[in-house]
């Protein structure tokens, strides 16, 4: 990895944690403080931009020192989606090369992920998908997150070289 790309990452992974540590946006669909995740798409842009290496490297960095600032119970939940969000940095780097709105959807693999990883540890009961506000809540920050994937990439890719092949 050249150290332009690393330095792109680095910067990116920053973003991620200033985000997830500052910006808290409400779930509309979701009462009891829920918020859109938007940090996650930070991940999938390093991956649609970068390529899959610097994309998981995002991922895993990002997540685990956001993990690190955040405390409480929020921490617990970040500390579990690190590998989620490695694997969802790596499938947006190689989906996005061919297209940025696949790209841009690998945003579910992330989501999936994490709700596999909060019910394995135990932070999620496994009947909570059922529960029809949490699934519209979670299709409203899926929504939310390709919009701004797929205006923010155009946005950043004349700044940030493109992976390469």
């Amino acid at each position: 990895m050249s150290t332009r790309r690393l330095t792109y990452a680095a910067v990116l992974a920053a973003l991620y944690v200033v985000i997830g540590q500052f910006v808290k946006i409400p779930n509309p669909m979701v009462g009891g403080g829920a918020i859109i995740a938007i940090n996650m798409v930070v991940v999938v842009i390093a991956g649609i931009l970068l390529g899959p290496g610097p994309g998981a490297l995002v991922g895993l960095v990002s997540t685990f020192v956001n993990a690190l600032f955040l405390g409480g119970a929020a921490s617990t939940f970040e500390f579990a989606a690190v590998i989620p969000h490695t694997i969802m940095g790596l499938s947006a780097g190689l989906v996005g090369r061919r297209s940025v709105v696949a790209g841009a959807f690998t945003i579910l693999v992330g989501h999936i992920l994490n709700i596999i990883a909060f019910i394995i540890v135990g932070l999620m009961p496994v009947n909570q998908m059922a529960v029809t506000i949490f699934s519209i809540g979670l299709l409203a920050e899926v929504v939310v997150d390709l919009i701004v994937i797929l205006v923010a990439v155009p946005l950043l890719r004349p700044i940030v070289k493109p992976a390469a092949a």
